[in-house]
């Protein structure tokens, strides 16, 4: 019996390490903008911010076009997304997350700053 139990252990640990090692993805969109002007060129990086020994993970990193837009000496802004908008895949139309347009002339709570790069 304790050979079975063992085993049964083994198995669910086995299963919960699969879980948290799935590919996961994530579809984010939204306009950076410095008072009424877009803030072009500004630097958008998705980050996997995890808790424990697994260091955080970039998951994508990009540039704002001419008009301050992005898919896919630095202000750090966390967002926290919903679950229903991590996929493991190509992302469905449901899945992506529109942020809006956020005005980056204001100060945000828990802002940091990020001055390596």
């Amino acid at each position: 019996m304790r050979l079975w139990q063992t085993v049964a252990i083994y198995l669910l640990v086995c299963f919960g390490v699969c879980l948290a090692m799935r590919k996961q993805g994530v579809a984010v969109r939204g306009v950076l903008k410095c008072g009424s002007v877009p803030a072009n060129y500004s630097k958008v990086r998705i980050v996997d911010i995890d808790y424990g020994p697994d260091p955080d993970d970039t998951l994508d990193e990009k540039r704002t076009d001419e008009r301050g837009r992005f898919e896919p000496c630095s202000r750090k802004i966390k967002f926290t997304i919903p679950k229903k908008f991590i996929h493991n895949g190509n992302p469905t139309p449901e899945q992506w997350i529109d942020i809006g347009v956020i005005n980056l002339e204001g100060a945000f709570d828990d802002e940091g700053r990020e001055c390596v790069n």
